[in-house]
């Protein structure tokens, strides 16, 4: 069978790359079409219409676009598709039955993890098999009633798992080629927030889970040799395990095994929780070649650490950015500064944490509610969700919070959650820097390098200024008047957006500074020259955008 593959392409999407080498390796075939917004449908429509293929596979994982896909099903559908129409992901996953029963011209759910589901799926659907025998598959049954099959383990070894099949030419990076990888699947932690743990606990199996060392060596050098990849930005959701002794001896594996491969002149990319940061475990990851770590800061407030189920305290917190800091890894951190109990003492200590760190990229936003969280569950049993499973809006009990995320909700939608906006353009910066100190060691300049922490420190000490002024208003008896709330909150957001405005294009010519700095040096060995690495930087700001400490849902 032919299998249409269609989702976000904002990076490399993993998830469908893996199902089209597990297609293959069955003897299936695979395609892809990008679906990043809702503009994309007619192309995607189009690519259907063209290829004609047998069965389209949708990567719905995210609650907010479920409707966004839901559409495109019935685009296709009045288009003429009439072929099997299956979606995947954490969000179906949960919400399997709303999925069937809100958008008729979806026929399947693949739940959990798909690489044997959906291969299965397919030669039940070319030999005309009956669809309940399709573990981990939830589907339209007789009298269009949703079914739900039992679930299907976890792929136990990741290392039997062919690697991704590669789309397109890879993503390029200040000039230097890039490929996104996982050496795991799953997390230790138990953050409230997070659906990672309920998701593995749904299809029975570990909870972490790991590649060895040899086969993620292995990937890398294939990708090396192939693509020509240096930048190598791992995506597992921790790359760490809270064992220090059992993180080191893998590290260590995973080094002597590049090197045995001669993969020696690279850069890496992970996330790490605060209490991950250990020294001998960086230090060898700095001889891999380690460039950024997103940081899982998450709240900057004992009471938002709490509620968020972290297990760590600020000092932890504190201990792993200063330490990063002072070892000059490029270091980024995103914190869900509002959640359901953000009270106005809380809020000011947060806002106090990120005046405390303002050298430090990051980003904030608001605790949102996915399906399958014990913060769901918790919020359910208290008859405080709003909404439906699409889309869960929530009031914070503390009323003069509330309004304070209000007016931030308003004035901070463009700066915070657009993918190109102030926010993540400012996380793009200090990665173009650490990227040219890396990768054209002669351009780097500690001149530039302060022209990146002053821009930096500007752009979050003006987020945190107005925040306080929020907070200021918020907390004032006179904010509880509709009209005087109404009249701040546009005034804010105008104020907000200008000098939005204004920082973008310092940000941007800081950037292109650096983009020239790249330009100018001899180029390093392996790096392409200068002719080539004009039209490779100038997609440069794209392609960066999406790696920043929001991933845009």
């Amino acid at each position: 069978m032919h299998v249409l593959l269609i989702g976000a392409e904002l990076e490399e999407n993993l998830a469908l790359r893996y199902l089209a080498a597990a297609l293959e390796a069955k003897g299936h075939r695979a395609s892809f079409a990008a679906f990043d917004r809702p503009a994309d449908g007619p192309a995607v429509v189009a690519a259907a219409t063209r290829e004609k293929p047998d069965a389209v596979g949708m990567s719905m994982t995210f609650q907010y676009r479920a409707r966004e896909f839901g559409a495109l099903a019935s685009s296709l559908r009045a288009s003429g598709y009439r072929g099997h129409v299956t979606v995947g992901g954490h969000f179906p996953t949960f919400a399997w039955q709303e999925v069937l029963d809100a958008f008729p011209d979806i026929d399947s759910v693949v739940r959990h993890e798909g690489e044997e589901t959906l291969p299965e799926l397919c030669g039940a659907l070319a030999s005309g098999a009956d669809l309940a025998g399709v573990r981990g598959l939830a589907f339209r049954g007789a009298g269009a009633t949703a079914v739900c099959n039992e679930a299907r383990p976890l792929v136990a070894d990741l290392d039997a798992l062919p690697f991704p099949k590669r789309f397109g030419a890879p993503q390029c990076h200040l000039g230097i080629p890039a490929a996104f990888l996982v050496g795991t699947r799953g997390c230790y932690g138990h953050c409230t927030f997070c659906c990672i743990h309920a998701y593995l606990r749904s299809a029975g199996g570990p909870t972490y889970r790991t590649r060895s060392p040899a086969n993620v060596a292995d990937e890398m050098a294939e990708l090396r040799r192939t693509r020509g990849a240096r930048m190598f930005v791992f995506h597992d959701d921790d790359f760490f395990t809270r064992d220090a002794t059992r993180d080191l001896a893998r590290v260590t594996a995973l080094r002597d095994a590049l090197d045995a491969r001669g993969v020696d002149d690279i850069a890496v990319v992970v996330k790490a929780r605060p209490d991950d940061i250990d020294q001998k475990v960086f230090r060898v990851l700095r001889e891999i070649g380690l460039l950024r770590v997103y940081l899982g800061v998450e709240a900057g407030s004992t009471q938002g650490l709490r509620v968020l189920g972290r297990g760590v305290d600020l000092d932890t917190n504190r201990a792993a950015l200063e330490w990063l800091r002072a070892q000059g890894i490029y270091t980024c951190f995103n914190m869900l500064v509002f959640d359901p109990e953000s009270t106005m003492s809380s809020l000011r200590e947060s806002f106090g944490f990120l005046r405390e760190y303002a050298d430090v990229p990051m980003n904030f936003c608001r605790t949102e509610i996915y399906v399958g969280t014990p913060l769901m569950a918790k919020l359910a049993k208290e008859n405080r969700l709003v909404g439906s499973v699409f889309g869960w809006d929530y009031a914070i009990r503390d009323p003069a919070a509330e309004r304070a995320f209000r007016i931030f909700a308003s004035a901070f939608l463009d700066r915070n959650f657009r993918c190109d906006g102030l926010m993540n353009t400012t996380l793009g910066l200090g990665y173009h820097l650490h990227l040219l100190r890396t990768f054209y060691p002669r351009a780097y300049t500690s001149a530039l390098a302060a022209r990146v922490h002053a821009t930096t420190r500007r752009v979050n000490l003006d987020c945190v200024d107005r925040m306080e002024r929020i907070l200021a208003f918020a907390g004032y008896e006179g904010a509880e008047d509709p009209a005087a709330l109404e009249d701040f909150t546009s005034k804010t957001t105008e104020q907000v957006l200008r000098a939005s405005r204004h920082l973008e294009d310092e940000v941007a010519e800081v950037t292109r500074a650096i983009m020239d700095a790249a330009l100018s040096p001899p180029r390093a060995a392996g790096a392409p020259g200068a002719a080539a690495r004009w039209g490779m930087l100038s997609a440069a700001s794209l392609t960066l955008a999406p790696l920043s400490a929001v991933d845009c849902k």
